[in-house]
Order: structure tokens, then sequence, then C-alpha cells
């Protein structure tokens, strides 16, 4: 046999905690719906660029809307800006610190770094041939040293 259940009582003992949560949805809608600050730099400098969103798209490959949508942003957009824009300063595109370009002084510490990493591995590619033309040269003599025995053995049977 079924019997009812009165649920009025318990609705009156449950604590109304809708406003809260309305509350609470709220904020959390206004914390997603943020741009994240990156997107707001990368706007901000198309602004003072004084070009137009759709140019900015079509020269860097980005989709358009990419920008202003509310989702984060990927390594693949960052790397399209930086290759677009290699001028732009990276501590700034991602903490908001320095100048927005690199300065002359930092292009150059940056090239100077650039060009000692490359000079660096050129010496040590050069070291291993050096190392490998050595080992070939003792080759060449020990072959060159026991074909002129081998020769000096022959005359010398020759003449005897």
């Amino acid at each position: 046999m079924l019997t009812r259940l009165n649920f009025s009582k318990f609705a009156t003992a449950l604590p109304v905690t809708r406003c809260k949560d309305t509350i609470h949805f709220a904020i959390m809608q206004e914390k997603e719906q943020k741009i994240s600050p990156i997107k707001q730099r990368i706007l901000y400098f198309i602004e003072k660029l004084g070009c137009s969103k759709r140019e900015f798209y079509k020269k860097t490959g980005i989709s358009r809307g990419t920008l202003e949508s509310k989702t984060g942003i990927t390594e693949d957009i960052l790397a399209k800006f930086i290759a677009t824009y290699p001028s732009v300063s990276i501590q700034w595109l991602i903490n908001g610190i320095g100048e927005i370009l690199i300065t002359n002084t930092q292009e150059k510490e940056q090239k100077n770094e650039d060009n000692f990493t490359y000079l660096l591995d050129k010496f040590q590619q050069q070291s291993i041939e050096i190392g490998q033309l050595r080992e070939r040269i003792k080759y060449l003599e020990n072959r060159l040293g026991e074909d002129a025995a081998s020769v000096n053995t022959a005359i010398t049977a020759n003449v005897g």
C-alpha cells in the first residue's frame, strides 16, 4: 500500500539560498565573460597600431573574432602574433610590464645572444669535424707507414 508523503514540512525547513546562488552565478558569469589580459593587450596594440581588426586578422592569419571571444588564448595565436610583430615585447605581452615595443638595446642584446648561440653551435660542429679529420690523418699516416715498410722489404728482397 502506497502512502502519501507530505513534503511541505521539508520545504519550510530548507534555507532559502536562491538569492545567494543567483548573485554567485552572476559573479561567475562576469568572471567568465572577461577577455584574457593577453588578448586585451593585443587589442590595445591593434588600436595603437591604427589598423582595423579585419586587417590585423588578415595579416596575422588569426581567425576573425578570436580576440573578442571569452575563451583563453592559445599558443597558436601567440605564435602568429609574435611572428607578425616581432618588435612587440614578450614581457609586455605576457605580463603587461615594460614598453610595448622592444627598444634598440633589447633588440641588440637579443641579436647578440642569437649570434653567440650560432657561433657556439658552429664552434662545436667544427670541433667535431677537426677531431674526425685528426683520426683520418692518423689512419692515413699509419697506412702510409705500412706501405713504406712493405716497399723497403720488397726492395731488400729483390736486392739480396
